[in-house]
């Protein structure tokens, strides 16, 4: 009996100690897959001024009219890609990505001039529920989008390749957001920058496209 007794408290003490070793186990895992999530400077950096212009183009408060709305809109959008350009031109490998980021940036900031300009001539005049409900549709898409891109693995730890995805995907937002302004915009000057947008935008991600991925 006495035998008995002292095996039964062996084997209930390397249950223990099993169990001990499975607890500690388990509990070493969400460490090491929090070490594992860390983010990854190549995919942060670069997504950080477009997620800041996404947040500002959400909190900006619609006053219905079209003119007035896009041309803010457009410079938070302009703002935006100068901010991401400028890291572009910092830690991007391929020349002539670089040469493109710095061409676009010198082009960028002559919009948000021209835009500060028109938008010292304009006073919210005649609201527009048709644009406003649509520009919000196509700002929502863009984080939504933003979100699921910096999740996902079309971005990689090649600083190239992630400025090529996200300045494409930049590019369409401001064919999209142009594209609703012409459908409702009535400012000549405006409508004019709108239709360059377009235009320059299209080019610039064939461009892209092209571009070794």
């Amino acid at each position: 009996m006495k035998t008995f007794r002292i095996n039964l408290f062996i084997c209930l003490l390397a249950t223990l100690l099993s169990s001990g070793s499975v607890l500690a186990c388990v509990q070493a895992k969400p460490k090491s897959a929090r070490l594992s999530a860390q983010p990854d400077p190549a995919k942060a950096a670069l997504l950080q001024p477009m997620q800041q212009m996404v947040q500002k183009l959400k909190k900006l408060e619609a006053t219905g009219d079209p003119d007035f709305d896009y041309a803010f809109q457009a410079k938070i959008h302009a703002q935006g890609a100068q901010d991401f350009l400028k890291l572009a031109m910092q830690n991007a490998k391929d020349a002539s990505l670089k040469e493109m980021a710095q061409t676009l940036s010198a082009g960028t900031q002559n919009d948000i001039t021209m835009l500060d300009g028109t938008l010292r001539q304009l006073k919210p005049s005649r609201p527009n529920q048709a644009f406003t409900q649509q520009q919000s549709r196509n700002i929502e898409a863009m984080n939504l989008k933003l979100q699921q891109t910096g999740t996902s693995d079309r971005l990689t730890s090649d600083v190239d390749k992630n400025v090529i995805v996200l300045l494409s995907e930049h590019q369409q937002d401001a064919i999209d957001m142009a594209t609703t302004y012409l459908q409702h915009g009535k400012n000549t000057a405006l409508r004019t920058y709108a239709q360059q947008v377009v235009d320059k935008a299209q080019a610039q991600r064939a461009r892209l496209s092209a571009m070794p991925k």
